[in-house]
């Protein structure tokens, strides 16, 4: 029977998780100090292994075998086979998607009373908390704070904020971050080698950057990939097809007719692309990924994405050497709104065009310390006091107008 990879490879044990180091850390210092809190808050995005981290806690917890000095599980007692034949009786999880109301709570308080039946500890995995009902959060208020020395609660979030100060004061809370692009990379080097699959380097980063930080997308990704590989071998035009994304060399040459105000080519291009059919939501959010790196390297700062190789980052570098900060974050204000445009709309193709016209129209626009710049040496004397308004003369007054009803306290510098 079929069964997809992330089920297929779902860590067993602490040291089968990717990418969370120092809170896998945490917890098994924990375990082995015996100072495991009685309610933990798991938090992140989707995909980084907060479901999967509170059921090996709650594995390691009820191992039958597991000694003081240990933290792994040992996945042969009767206890962790339960787990994967998902029939313990005392360790419930719960979808608090589903089991939002204040009566779902009320049961879970009743069990709390008693005892597990086999094992030191019974235990509750609540997953999405955040999806409960105030009323819901309430009732488990007292039971959370206080609950029996047999209980432990485990708690799942990816969105912190709609969880009540009250509740996140009564737990220890975790942040799982984001996998980085290299880590994902080399996990599914380890997945292909084992499924037989051949997948060169470009492939996996390709569905490492897909994957955007999350484990369980890049082996979905990997799965959908695996179908359409001929003879076991994944080829970069097999991702590209698949994930409706653009190479970057075509990416970067429409970075670059964009900031050289290149329109008829950079909409040529942009054509050229789209019939390649890639998926407008993807080249607008790899021309941000361009913006911010170069951005990054405008301003001396190293960037937190390791999204090209060597070759490309030079080429990036010379593209943006006649730019600055302030042409590339107009370009950032643009693509951001249009982020939100294509949310709304059927056409989002002809939408992102429309964009991509307007943003190559403006990139050679001169920001507005340039025009006061100017305007300083052609109009005024070197007088650091004068106000732009007062002293203006001439035919520039209705441009520098339009300059001082965006920036209305401006001074010359």
């Amino acid at each position: 029977m079929y069964i997809p990879l992330a089920t297929k490879y779902r860590p067993q044990k602490f040291l089968d998780v990717v990418g969370q180091d120092i809170t896998v850390k945490i917890i098994t210092k924990a375990i082995i100090k015996n100072r495991v809190g009685h309610a933990i808050l798991f938090s992140g995005t989707r995909g980084v292994g907060k479901t999967t981290l509170a059921r090996i806690l709650a594995k390691a917890l009820r191992c039958e075998n597991r000694q003081d000095s240990d933290y792994e599980p040992c996945c042969r007692c009767e206890s962790c086979l339960s787990f994967s034949k998902d029939n313990q009786i005392d360790v419930i999880e719960i979808d608090a998607a589903s089991n939002t109301g204040v009566d779902d709570i009320r049961e879970i308080i009743e069990s709390c009373r008693y005892k597990p039946s086999i094992g030191q500890y019974k235990i509750f995995i609540i997953d999405e908390v955040h999806m409960l009902s105030k009323s819901a959060f309430n009732a488990l208020l007292k039971t959370l704070e206080e609950p029996p020395i047999h209980v432990k609660f485990l708690l799942a979030t990816t969105e912190t904020y709609k969880i009540p100060e009250t509740i996140l004061s009564r737990v220890l809370k975790l942040d799982l971050k984001n996998v980085d692009n290299d880590t994902i990379a080399q996990y599914l080097s380890t997945i292909c080698n084992q499924e037989n699959i051949s997948a060169n380097a470009d492939v996996l980063k390709a569905i490492a950057v897909a994957a955007n930080g999350s484990i369980r997308d890049s082996l979905s990704i990997l799965d959908q990939a695996i179908n359409i590989a001929e003879n076991n071998k994944l080829t970069t035009n097999d991702i590209t097809e698949l994930l409706g994304i653009a190479d970057d060399y075509s990416m970067l040459e429409l970075f670059d007719l964009i900031l050289s105000a290149n329109l008829n080519k950079a909409i040529e291009k942009y054509r050229e692309i789209v019939q390649r059919k890639t998926f407008p939501n993807m080249i607008i959010t790899r021309l941000m990924d361009f913006v911010h790196l170069a951005s990054c390297i405008k301003s001396n700062v190293k960037s937190p994405l390791n999204i090209l190789d060597d070759n490309l980052y030079d080429s990036l570098k010379k593209i943006i050497d006649k730019t600055n900060l302030a042409v590339l974050s107009r370009i950032w204000q643009m693509l951001l709104k249009g982020v939100e445009e294509l949310k709304f709309t059927d056409r989002p193709e002809l939408v992102l065009e429309m964009l991509i016209i307007r943003i190559t129209y403006s990139s050679d626009f001169p920001d507005l310390q340039d025009i006061v710049k100017k305007l300083d040496s052609e109009c005024f004397e070197k007088d650091k006091n004068y106000d732009i308004r007062e002293n203006c003369e001439g035919n520039k007054n209705s441009l520098l107008d339009s300059a001082l009803k965006m920036f209305p306290d401006a001074k010359i510098q």
